[in-house]
């Protein structure tokens, strides 16, 4: 049966006049009752238009990446990546932050399809199991979501790095070098991707190496976390050779903080960072870290949209790992301290 605006009235207790202004984006109405009005829309299976515009059939799509945007290198390389895969595909990307009410993220995708977007992509690692569960079942099936972020339990079906494999990619390197005695600055407990690197590192040193980690550091992805990390370190009675820090800014951190205390690297301590950010091609000196290309990361997600388009959304929480590598740069190579 038809879905109508007196459909919708008697769902919501809004007048049909009201709900027709929210349904075409005009006249006088709060945003808080156009967003009421467009989330029982979309539950009816009302056809909401695009504001008026008809959009010509050869138009390349609108696809919006919802995400919690912070200033510094991880979150503009991460754009430019998706920026970089949307020009090969064909694409219109938008950015789309949204502040510390994560609640918000389904009523940005209601907005977002009542404008015309074909689709989104969701990077907030704060969000939580019921929170995906929440945009999972407030999402018509006909506007196809995937997610970037690593949770436990998958809810969207999600595209990402392979973080145990970077880690264990350091590992190996510090194996390589002929490193025994290890640390680490790991990332925060509550992010998975933290852990899956943590778990990467430590399972690769125990159950395949013969080294030990003598120090370890719970930082927050921040450069000062770094800094706080190096003081911990020096208060260390037995330090280790070799640092794996869970991502770029932490290292930075770590490493200033112990240059101003006279150490060298890598001739006194080694170094690896995680995300091979551009600070760690010009920073002296240069650090190794994990690449984790962003383009294609994006030109996976981007697939597995277009793929979705025009299909029902049903996902079952499958995880796609993008492979990363290992830059391999002076900070971690060994050297004579003769």
């Amino acid at each position: 049966m038809k879905v109508t605006l007196k459909d919708i009235s008697e769902a919501t207790g809004f007048s049909v006049s009201t709900i027709s202004r929210a349904v075409r984006g005009e006249g006088r109405i709060s945003e808080e009752n156009r967003r009421k009005i467009l989330a029982s829309a979309h539950k009816l299976g009302y056809p909401l238009p695009t504001n008026g515009r008809s959009i010509p059939e050869n138009q390349p799509p609108y696809i919006a990446l919802i995400t919690k945007f912070r200033t510094g290198e991880f979150y503009s390389s991460f754009f430019v990546g998706f920026s970089n895969a949307a020009v090969k595909k064909n694409i219109n990307i938008s950015l789309f932050s949204i502040d510390d009410d994560v609640s918000r993220v389904d009523q940005l995708i209601e907005n977002l399809r009542a404008l015309g977007y074909t689709a989104a992509i969701i990077f907030v690692p704060e969000l939580k199991e019921q929170e995906y569960q929440h945009i999972l079942h407030s999402t018509p099936n006909d506007f196809p979501i995937i997610s970037c972020s690593n949770i436990d339990n998958s809810v969207l079906d999600t595209v990402t790095f392979d973080a145990y494999q970077g880690a264990t990619l350091v590992a190996r390197h510090f194996h390589d070098q002929g490193f025994k005695k290890l640390g680490i600055i790991e990332g925060p407990s509550a992010m998975p991707e933290s852990r899956f690197r943590t778990n990467g590192f430590s399972d690769y040193i125990t159950h395949v190496a013969d080294e030990e980690i003598v120090w370890s550091f719970r930082g927050d992805y921040t450069l000062e976390s770094g800094t706080r990390a190096f003081q911990s370190f020096e208060k260390k009675k037995i330090k280790p050779e070799a640092v794996f820090a869970a991502n770029d800014a932490m290292a930075v951190g770590f490493m200033e903080a112990a240059r101003q205390a006279g150490y060298e690297f890598p001739r006194d301590i080694a170094l690896v960072g995680y995300d091979n950010l551009p600070v760690c091609n010009t920073h002296y000196p240069k650090i190794t870290s994990v690449n984790t290309d962003y383009t294609r990361l994006a030109v996976n997600t981007l697939d597995n949209l277009l793929a979705r388009v025009g299909k029902p959304n049903n996902h079952q929480g499958i995880v796609s790992m993008v492979p990363v590598s290992l830059e391999i740069r002076e900070s971690s190579l060994r050297t004579s301290k003769e």
